[in-house]
């Protein structure tokens, strides 16, 4: 069984993260068309992926000894408070209210002369010694904070980290959280769209973008590069990487060059322009088609598909001469199109030799519960149960969405390209109803999500992509809290037991029913 595979797997990362000569990861089997996209960094995360929790805290806040304050303090070159004045402590969170982190012995370290507390905190601090604490936190509900309660301008505190249990010793060299790489284990794809924060990304210029040694990686500029080509390496994944929008040719060249330089050679890195850039709720749309209007290039229909292939060729262009000729089958870079309404990738690809210089077709065929999703049948809605909206959900997979993959298929034909999903899943929100009715229809989609039948629809959902000649479609997305804002991921928090997630556990059978060769 592929969970025991995932088990496995599991149990050989905490060993690690115990013991520097535990063996190897054993990777569960993979499939060529089961990957998923990684939820962005943020302070209220779910996801917890790296070892270091500060990677993804919301950065430094002042606070007053009686609570007052909220202020950002003058940060050192590091990221750090350059002093403070007296009856001030620097605070930070690094885990947010029900984000279920694991319980156990947190280790903190940091250099530097200073004192570090932890505010509000449901922990007992076990042991302190110069640059060392150990937190011993036995509730996962509540906020975790770190504060800086005294640094010498000198010598000011710096390099905090607040380690996951069990990964002090093994973090600098494996700077991912092991619960995080056991989840993600069977993918064989990993799209890094939410990582890179490629939406309206504000990145033109390679000096501007995140790097390894910031603080916090929950930042408009994203995770750094080198972290997701670690990542990939880490699970012998291969990456599929987005393209910020406005980035400049000597940003892409040096992109390339990263990626040729430490991407294992095994790996194929996917290269996107952007995300969605046929999506004018983006702002990236409304930018090229800017562009598309200053150049003089045309914009059928309102978009900016002319200008979006010149891109996309010139990215290619660029990757083909770091890379060279010999390393041609180490990257493959895709034209990326709306899966209900072909015209921007088909104007895309007939632009100028846009077809013959990409490799794939990538659309993002989401299903849904569409007379659910109807707030004016809310009510009626409401008196369903979980079955009837799994019926809707099928009937949506079985109706539009076979026959939208199935035109893009055609298209992609055409052209004898791949058809890949750069995303795809369950599209359902409950943000758009009305406010008094939208905590139930919150509740009402999420217990259909949990519910065992959703194991089946998403069953259904990937083996009509596969049986359409779909290679890999990723899921969207893996780990993350369920709003009104969306149900997207397959598991709720890293440290859910994959047996109560049942898209998660479809997406396992899938592979297990459609391994690489």
């Amino acid at each position: 069984m592929l969970l025991a595979g995932v088990s496995a797997a599991l149990a050989t990362l905490r060993a690690r993260a115990e013991n520097a000569s535990a063996p190897a990861l054993r990777l569960a089997p993979r499939s060529a068309h089961v990957g998923i996209n990684l939820a962005g960094i943020a302070y209220w995360t779910t996801q917890f992926p790296f070892a270091d929790l500060v990677k993804n805290s919301d950065g430094w806040s002042l606070r007053e000894r009686g609570g007052a304050g909220g202020a950002k303090p003058v940060l050192n070159a590091d990221g750090y408070p350059a002093s403070l004045a007296p009856g001030q402590r620097a605070v930070l969170a690094v885990a947010w209210s029900d984000t279920r982190y694991a319980t156990g012995e947190y280790v903190v370290r940091w250099d530097g002369d200073g004192e570090i507390g932890f505010p509000g905190v449901a922990a007992k601090v076990t042991s302190r010694a110069p640059g060392r604490a150990v937190v011993d936190v036995r509730e996962n509900r509540g906020q975790l904070w770190v504060s800086i309660e005294r640094t010498n301008p000198a010598d000011p505190l710096r390099r905090l980290r607040f380690l996951w249990p069990g990964t002090e010793s093994t973090h600098e060299a494996q700077p991912f959280n092991p619960e995080f790489l056991a989840k993600l284990a069977p993918f064989q794809t990993l799209r890094f769209m939410d990582w890179g924060a490629t939406n309206g990304s504000p990145v033109a210029h390679w000096s501007e973008r995140a790097q390894p040694g910031e603080l916090t990686y929950a930042s408009p500029r994203g995770v750094p590069v080198e972290s997701m080509i670690a990542l990939a390496n880490a699970l012998h994944a291969d990456p599929w990487f987005c393209i910020p929008h406005q980035a400049d040719d000597d940003y892409v060249r040096r992109f390339a060059a990263l990626v040729q330089e430490r991407l294992e050679p095994g790996l194929v890195a996917t290269i996107e322009y952007s995300n969605e850039v046929w999506n004018g709720g983006f702002a990236q749309a409304r930018w090229a088609l800017a562009q598309s209007q200053r150049l003089g290039l045309p914009s059928p229909s309102g978009q900016a598909s002319a200008f979006y292939a010149e891109r996309v060729l010139n990215i290619a262009a660029i990757f083909a001469d770091v890379f060279g000729a010999a390393q041609r089958k180490r990257w493959s870079v895709v034209v990326a199109g709306q899966a209900a309404w072909t015209q921007f990738a088909a104007n895309a690809l007939a632009w100028k030799d846009t077809a013959a210089r990409v490799d794939a077709l990538a659309i993002a065929p989401y299903f849904r519960a569409a007379a659910a999703a109807d707030p004016k049948q809310v009510d009626a809605t409401l008196a369903l149960d979980a079955d009837a909206i799994h019926a809707q959900m099928l009937a949506s997979i079985d109706g539009e969405v076979r026959s939208r993959i199935a035109e893009n298929a055609k298209l992609a034909q055409r052209h004898r390209l791949r058809l890949v999903g750069y995303e795809g899943g369950a599209h359902d929100t409950s943000s758009y109803f009305p406010a008094d009715k939208q905590d139930r229809m919150t509740a009402f989609f999420a217990s259909a999500h949990r519910h065992p039948r959703m194991r089946d629809v998403y069953r259904r959902y990937y083996e009509t992509w596969i049986e359409a000649g779909g290679a890999v479609l990723n899921q969207y997305n893996d780990i993350g809290r369920w709003s009104k804002w969306g149900f997207w991921s397959v598991l709720e928090h890293v440290t859910q037991d994959s047996a109560s997630a049942p898209k998660y556990q479809a997406l396992l059978e899938t592979i297990a029913a459609h391994p690489a060769p």
